[in-house]
């Protein structure tokens, strides 16, 4: 019984349907169908519902320190009770954290992530910017702009690596050039099929069902072991099936608080990332003058070729050791009021929310757009953590407190100082005086040469409410499953012993195809 239809749904039961052939799995999902695939696959309209925050939920209760305490984290981003989850509005940028990243994880844990790398990458369609499955749009600026950031690191004095972005946009079908964003609704209705086809071919029943609209508001147990589900569709007995909890990760830890005193720890660890957002540009010209492309191309990329380009930069904060990256997301647009340029980028923009306005592009025709999205690890606060409330609803009877510290106000910091360099040493040929910045809202705002940066209120990537170790204290074993009981088994960020400042999906999906080859008994490469 797999409950939640997201990145973790998706790895555990195709994984386990091709592995083993008598397995029978019920699909579980709060939500309705809504959008059939990732929003920037769709029309431009859907783009902004998510701007907008149309389609998110939010099941918890705010403790009142966030908002009395906090200088600038204010709120936790929401779920997307539909089917698919948030792989429908997801970034798609899918790093492969290194070793030093996975900091205080189990060697164990760390080891199984790394050996399910490739093969989650396989699942979601992951390949870096500049592979040619990402066509045209990323040909020319995306290898150089990398090249130029990699020549430059030392002059970013915190960063640690620099690489294309690993994007989930692989395999475009043959009717379309663009990218392709990955989510989960297509290929888990694919998985249906292909079950109901088998089970016609052979009068069997289906190996694969699911149910919507129907919320899991609690877990019965005996003896330590789950017996039935407690469902807004009525009780549903679990029999010898084992449960694996698929959702996001305070929708998960809250159906745990409300069903097993047991896990005593469970949200007593939150980590999360916040985010600085910085918009800028240096004329194109400065970097025409200094790389090696024939005048023809030059000419073309001044007068009429729309250009992306996605890099991924890693970096530390040496006094707290915290964790950050940059999104770098750059757009080369000779004619930005061109409707098919805008619905090309809107299209292939790596990342839809952290993009550039078309009041930001229409007056940049001779420059490149550089927008910065960069989360910082929020990490070690004791005080921070998810707990039952005396609410009576049980699927959000949960309280969110996550307050700042001088650590992460340090990380802060750094990150911001890192994204100036980057910036001003890193990219512009012709130095700082050469950048200029975007001041205000997106929409009425203007360029300026003063730095500017928002630190955004809305945390993402919430994980670690019930992580995973060997010690006494971790609330999930290394086989996944939650302490204290026999058969219910947890999937996504929630396990993170530290959260890092990585975006989670890549490695959520690795260990959810462990969990599932050791359910089953099989292993990569076996």
């Amino acid at each position: 019984m797999v409950i939640g239809t997201g990145f973790c749904a998706l790895g555990f039961i195709e994984r386990v349907l091709k592995q083993d052939a008598n397995a029978r799995i019920l699909l579980i999902e709060q939500g309705s169908f809504f959008l059939p695939e990732h929003v920037q696959n769709l029309p431009t309209p859907y783009q902004k519902l998510l701007v907008k925050q149309a389609l998110k939920a939010f099941p918890w209760t705010l403790s009142p320190q966030v908002l009395n305490h906090n200088q600038y984290i204010k709120w936790q981003h929401g779920i997307v009770p539909f089917f698919g989850g948030g792989s429908t509005i997801w970034s798609a940028w899918c790093p492969e954290p290194t070793t030093a990243e996975m900091r205080d994880w189990p060697p164990a844990t760390i080891k199984a992530a790394q050996d399910y790398f490739q093969t989650a990458k396989t699942l979601l369609n992951v390949i870096p910017a500049n592979d040619e499955q990402t066509g045209k749009i990323f040909e020319h600026w995306q290898d150089q702009l990398t090249q130029r950031l990699k020549q430059n690191l030392q002059k970013i004095k915190s960063a640690t690596r620099i690489e294309p972005a690993q994007i989930a946009v692989g395999t475009p079908t043959i009717t379309s050039t663009d990218v392709e964003k990955f989510s989960t609704p297509g290929p888990l209705l694919n998985e249906v099929v292909q079950c109901q086809e088998e089970a016609k071919k052979h009068h069997i029943d289906s190996r694969l069902s699911i149910v919507t609209e129907c919320t899991v508001t609690g877990i019965q147990q005996q003896e330590n072991q789950a017996t039935a589900l407690e469902t807004t569709r009525g009780v549903l007995n679990v029999g010898e099936s084992k449960v694996i909890l698929a959702m996001g990760n305070i929708q998960s830890t809250t159906l745990v608080l409300n069903s097993f005193p047991q896990a005593k720890n469970a949200g007593k660890r939150f980590t999360a990332h916040f985010i600085s957002a910085i918009v800028a540009r240096i004329p194109r010209e400065d970097f025409l003058e200094i790389f090696d492309w024939d005048e023809n191309l030059k000419d073309d990329l001044r007068k009429k070729k729309l250009e992306l380009a996605a890099i991924y930069l890693a970096g530390v904060d040496q006094e707290t050791e915290g964790q950050y990256h940059i999104q770098l997301s750059a757009i080369s647009d000779p004619d930005p009021t061109n409707k098919t340029h805008i619905d090309t980028a809107a299209r292939n923009m790596p990342d839809v929310l952290a993009t550039a306005s078309p009041k930001q592009l229409e007056t940049s025709q001779d420059y490149i757009v550089f927008v910065c999205a960069v989360l910082g690890e929020l990490f070690d606060n004791p005080s921070n953590g998810l707990e039952k409330n005396d609410h009576d609803n049980p699927i959000s009877n949960v309280t969110l407190q996550v307050l700042e510290t001088d650590k992460d106000l340090s990380v802060w910091d750094t990150m911001d100082k890192a994204t100036f360099e980057v910036l001003e040493q890193g990219l512009s040929p012709r130095g700082k005086d050469r950048v200029e910045y975007w001041h205000g809202d997106p929409d009425t705002g203007q360029w300026q040469h003063q730095r500017h940066k928002i630190r955004v209120p809305g945390l993402v990537h919430e994980a670690s409410t019930m992580w995973i170790g060997d010690d006494e204290e971790a609330v999930v074993d290394l086989d996944y499953r939650l302490k204290g009981v026999e058969n219910v088994y947890i999937t996504g960020a929630s396990l993170w012993p530290t959260g890092g400042s990585w975006n989670p999906t890549l490695t959520m999906v690795a260990l959810a195809q462990h969990l599932a080859d050791n359910l089953t008994s099989r292993s990569v490469g076996s």
